[in-house]
């Protein structure tokens, strides 16, 4: 039985989604009273609390992935640099269950992925006065790569497990989307409402969003599938009801093989934070802060192909001799080709030029309470709330962390609940402008079963003009009346 195509699709974008993970901004070191310009982009208000006038970050990069679509079997991921990975062949006895580093499947009626690539290039911030009014300003740059599938009806899973496909099937309306896109934005925070009791902290992430790559696939309705047995004995799948759009933009050059790194889309991009805060009096440190953030509102628009197919006509998906035969060289190519079995017209298909991809919109709350001297308990909740038709979709997470936090070192222990359903521990460690840390610590040193998530975090950043209460002290007005 061959491989029909959307499958071969589907798994490829999937293994380069998991062979090119890079980062994710990291949640327990956002918690951290001196990760400043580094944790802006969850909480703009977080360079407000830095002690140090001056912030810089050289970069950042966190390594993460989630899905309960694939995994591979019996390791971990340091393991995994060692070895080969091989894909699973049930009927040569090849899968997750008997052997080690087998590249597997779940058996789900649906599937989730996310995926999100967060690195934090050069940025700094620093402290200013303007009259009695102190401020925060800083510039960070990005770049930003996210694919999201929420729910996806797994027809895979019949195929995936050497299962025989039902003769009928309807592929429930799914909807994904992924951007490689690089920010530039500026930070800036102050304090509000001067005359409270408490601190009232305004932060805002303004943003210039510069679009490399995307795409955009849409099911708008059941879509019906069926499968026969031909005259060589082969299943054939074909389908017969229809509607999906298609929009795509890539700076991969596949006559050269090589990536040719342009600007494909631009647009704007915002970040709105409020901060509550109870400081101590005599120091820097704070008793209780609570945060409310608004995060990524905004979209990018590029100019791409967009392409629809709409009908009721067979289209033969596997044993067609129209994609067998053809060694696919392009997007273009591929989608002329189907245009050509849906409409017998290899270019109807394309009715427009452009589109837009809508940011990650998200809504974060974080509370972090003083235990003792430089003892922190923080909790932190991430809601994704996408608001544009094409939104990219954030993973939705809940976490606690126990940190202490010091001037040249911090460290700390998480447990998070990712998309409510996927437990993981975490630490991290600040050794003087080295962060390392993980949020999902136990896949990185511990055989899994079905190792299906990953994270990892470093960054490395300077603290110039260093200052610690002792200086704030002596530089402060003597009251001496």
């Amino acid at each position: 039985m061959k491989k029909w195509i959307f499958s071969k699709l589907f798994l490829t974008m999937l293994l380069l989604i998991l062979q090119k993970v890079e980062a994710q901004q990291n949640l327990l070191f956002s918690n951290d009273i001196y990760s400043g310009i580094s944790a802006s982009s969850l909480s703009p208000t977080q360079t407000y609390i830095n002690p140090n006038p001056w912030d810089i970050q050289i970069f950042s990069e966190d390594i993460n992935v989630y899905n309960d679509y694939a995994y591979v079997s019996k390791g971990n991921l340091l393991g995994l640099t060692k070895g080969e990975i091989v894909a699973a062949d049930p009927k040569n006895g090849i899968t997750g269950a008997s052997q080690a580093h087998v590249f597997d499947y779940y058996n789900k009626d649906l599937a989730n992925l996310f995926f999100n690539s967060d690195v934090l290039g050069p940025s700094f911030s620093f402290k200013s006065k303007i009259g009695e009014t102190d401020f925060n300003i800083g510039l960070f740059t990005r770049l930003r790569t996210q694919t999201s599938v929420v729910d996806f009806d797994n027809y895979f899973r019949f195929q995936n497990q050497n299962l025989s496909r039902p003769i009928d099937y309807a592929v429930s309306p799914f909807k994904t989307s992924f951007m490689n896109w690089g920010e530039l934005g500026l930070n800036f925070a102050t304090e509000i409402f001067r005359q409270s009791d408490y601190k009232w902290v305004l932060g805002i992430n303004l943003k210039y969003e510069m679009g490399f790559d995307a795409y955009n696939l849409q099911n708008n309705k059941d879509l019906h599938l069926s499968t026969e047995v031909n005259a060589e004995d082969h299943d054939q799948t074909t389908a017969t009801s229809y509607d999906i759009a298609a929009s795509y933009v890539s700076n991969y050059n596949f006559e050269t093989k090589k990536y040719d790194f342009k600007q494909q889309g631009s647009g704007l991009g915002l970040d709105l934070g409020l901060s509550f805060i109870n400081k101590f009096s005599d120091s820097e440190a704070y008793d209780l802060k609570v945060d409310f953030n608004i995060l990524d509102v905004g979209y990018v628009k590029f100019n791409g192909e967009n392409h629809v197919f709409i009908g009721e006509t067979k289209v033969l998906l596997d044993d067609n001799p129209n994609f067998d035969n053809t060694k696919f060289e392009s997007i273009k190519q591929y989608l002329r080709l189907l245009s050509n079995e849906v409409y017998g017209d290899p270019n109807k298909s394309h009715i427009s030029d452009g589109f837009k991809i809508g940011l990650p919109t998200s809504i974060h709350l974080a509370l972090s309470k003083n235990i003792r001297p430089n003892h922190y308990l923080s909790f932190n909740w991430i809601q994704r709330t996408p608001i544009f038709e094409n939104s990219l979709k954030r993973i939705n997470a809940l976490s606690a962390t126990y940190s202490v936090q010091k001037t040249a070192i911090a460290y700390g222990f998480s447990t998070s609940f990712y998309d409510y359903k996927n437990l993981q521990f975490g630490a991290y460690l600040r050794l003087g402008p080295l962060i390392l840390g993980s949020e999902n610590i136990f896949p990185l040193l511990f055989n899994h079963k079905k190792l299906h998530a990953a994270n990892f975090f470093i960054g490395l950043k300077l603290y110039p003009f260093w200052d610690n209460d002792f200086k704030r002290h002596r530089r402060a007005k003597c009251n001496c009346d």
